[in-house]
């Protein structure tokens, strides 16, 4: 009986070892399939934007150049990209790169061009507010495109680009880009920074609406889609929300409830 046992096991064993192989032998050797992007905004298309383009494209007189640190145009959130398709040919360029020199790049040396004419979206102690600009010439309005970090070390390591007149948007109110962190609750997505500006520029208000209406719509599908709602540090910190370490110098800001923005970006 015990021969006979051993071998109906036997007998088993070679059964589930021949399941095993099959199943094996099933398994696809491609690789999944991607999901299938749009060749426009290059999202996928369940989550695609584009139909909230405009029709066709702004015609503006200023000219928008962004320079676009590399790393920027492989998040899958970036938004330069809504102001590439919104604008009309030759008003918005896109230069990519981590330092900028006039001699390297034939984009900057136009615009050196006209100094005087073209305004450099950064905030410094010598920037000149937005609203105190001339309205009656047309200008080169170049904006920094990646993470603050990023932004403030391309700037440091840019000295051509610092000759060019600065400017700083006073909103008075938090992004709209809720599903990326901002440093403070002023600190905009490099679309709302160029809607804000552009509308002030062009005399247009209808401008701001039309090129963040892609955006409101990207934020909108990534939350519904399980993406969560972005606090800005600054508010994490200053109510007791931040989990991660915070340097001495704002610790000391805070015993003494001063302004903590300029220790954050």
């Amino acid at each position: 009986m015990a021969s006979i046992h051993a071998a109906a096991a036997d007998d088993s064993d070679d059964t589930d070892i021949d399941a095993v192989i099959e199943q094996l032998a099933n398994i696809p050797v491609d690789p999944p399939s991607k999901r299938q992007l749009c060749d426009k905004c290059s999202r996928p298309i369940s989550v695609c934007w584009c139909s909230f383009l405009p029709i066709a494209p702004l015609n503006i007189k200023s000219k928008l150049i962004i320079l676009q640190h590399p790393s920027e145009e492989k998040r899958c959130l970036r938004t330069a990209k809504i102001l590439e398709l919104s604008l009309a040919a030759g008003r918005c360029k896109v230069v990519k790169g981590k330092k900028f020199t006039f001699n390297k790049n034939a984009e900057l040396r136009d615009i050196v061009a006209n100094p005087e004419k073209t305004l450099l979206l950064f905030p410094s102690a010598d920037s000149l507010d937005l609203t105190n600009l001339d309205l009656t010439v047309p200008y080169n309005v170049v904006i920094i495109d990646g993470t603050w970090s990023q932004a403030r070390a391309m700037y440091n390591s840019s000295p051509d680009i610092q000759t060019f007149t600065k400017v700083e948007i006073n909103v008075g109110k938090p992004s709209n880009y809720v599903i990326r962190t901002q440093p403070t609750e002023e600190c905009l997505s490099t679309v709302e920074t160029a809607a804000i500006t552009l509308s002030h520029l062009e005399n247009n208000p209808n401008i701001y609406e039309i090129l963040t209406k892609p955006l409101q719509a990207l934020c909108s599908f990534q939350l519904k889609h399980g993406a969560v709602h972005h606090f800005s540090k600054e508010y994490l910190i200053l109510n007791g929300l931040y989990n991660k370490p915070i340097t001495r110098k704002i610790k000391k800001k805070l015993r003494k409830h001063e302004d903590i923005k300029s220790y954050i970006r």
